[in-house]
């Protein structure tokens, strides 16, 4: 009898496991390769998948040399890459030399909200790139409630959802070194491009203690936001949140999901990607982690080729894709050239 009890709790024990969580998938296995360099290498680029193609626009980037860098400079420079040709095109500027805005993709509009000008002025402009039968171009779609600087944006939909983000630009230094947070908001804000008359709607903010820098995701039907940082002197030691908290976009509300495994901590996630029920989250230092969202537990999946801070990676083609960004390699402009693609081994 008791023989029998163990055995019927250790059934009950695996069919919660299984139904209540999920069972844990396969580890994934990625085969990374280096692809065709980014014509302009730069960080703090607006980007996303439009017409089968990733497209990077504006962004930043250091005038100077290693260990004599003098001033951060902003481009309006527009590339598509093809995943096919593995090659890179020059498509029509931006309006506005820009960094640091956030970006996402609905319809056949690439939406780039706020950001920081060349003009050293934190912007609330809302723009557009456009692609249609007759190629592409840059519209302007109105304003933000107020400026914002390194918030992030996900598409549920037809909607955008805006979480978070700086009301300033705060560099440490007059040339534009990157940044401390005073001016960070929780705000999550809420946009029906069918219905753009309504204008951007207020939703319940993030909990926890203000940050940025944090990663944030949808799987369609919930945000899910990773990590983040805060510094508010630049003579503060820099604090790390290892939060993964999700909001539920019917109910409307918050809640805490997993945290960044021990090993991650550190490391400060800076981009993910949500790839089959999954959300990849990408390190400075290679690492690579996967959080399920069934079991919402994480596990280290194959590391990038390179260490540099990429600031996007997408899902296009079957592939993972992402480019620029920042490395440790100090180079002529202090940004990565690099493109990476990632296969699914497999699959």
């Amino acid at each position: 009898m008791k023989n029998q009890l163990l055995l019927l709790i250790a059934f009950s024990s695996s069919m919660c496991q299984a139904l209540c969580f999920g069972e844990s998938k396969t580890p994934l296995s990625v085969e990374w390769s280096l692809s065709t360099p980014l014509p302009e290498p730069r960080a703090g680029y607006a980007a996303g998948i439009l017409n089968g193609k990733l497209i990077i626009a504006g962004g930043s980037y250091w005038e100077g040399q290693k260990g004599n860098w003098i001033r951060k400079l902003y481009t309006t420079r527009t590339h598509a890459f093809d995943p096919t040709t593995q090659r890179w095109e020059e498509l029509p500027d931006m309006p506005l030399a820009l960094s640091y805005a956030a970006s996402v993709v609905v319809g056949d509009r690439l939406y780039v909200l706020g950001g920081h000008s060349a003009e050293k002025q934190e912007s609330s402009k809302i723009y557009a790139l456009e692609w249609n039968d007759k190629g592409y171009r840059w519209i302007k779609l109105g304003d933000l409630p107020g400026p914002r600087v390194f918030a992030r944006a996900v598409r549920i939909g037809h909607s955008i959802f805006l979480l978070g983000g700086l009301t300033q630009f705060e560099p440490y230094d007059t040339s534009g070194t990157c940044c401390t947070s005073k001016s960070a908001t929780q705000d999550l804000l809420f946009f029906d491009t069918v219905q753009p008359k309504r204008g951007w709607q207020q939703l319940p903010s993030f909990p926890g203690a203000k940050r940025w820098l944090f990663c944030a995701e949808t799987d369609g039907e919930s945000i899910w936001m990773v990590g983040g940082i805060d510094q508010q002197l630049k003579t503060d030691p820099t604090t790390e949140y290892d939060e993964v908290w999700r909001y539920d976009v019917h109910q409307k509300k918050w809640g805490q999901m997993a945290s960044l495994p021990r090993e991650a901590r550190g490391t400060i996630p800076f981009s993910s990607l949500m790839l089959e029920e999954r959300l990849l989250v990408f390190s400075f230092a290679k690492k690579v982690w996967a959080l399920d969202l069934q079991s919402r537990q994480f596990g280290e999946i194959s590391p990038l080729p390179e260490e540099v801070f990429v600031d996007q990676f997408f899902w296009l083609d079957r592939r993972i894709i992402g480019t620029g960004g920042e490395n440790k390699l100090e180079g002529p402009r202090r940004r990565s050239e690099w493109t990476f693609i990632g296969r699914l081994v497999g699959q």
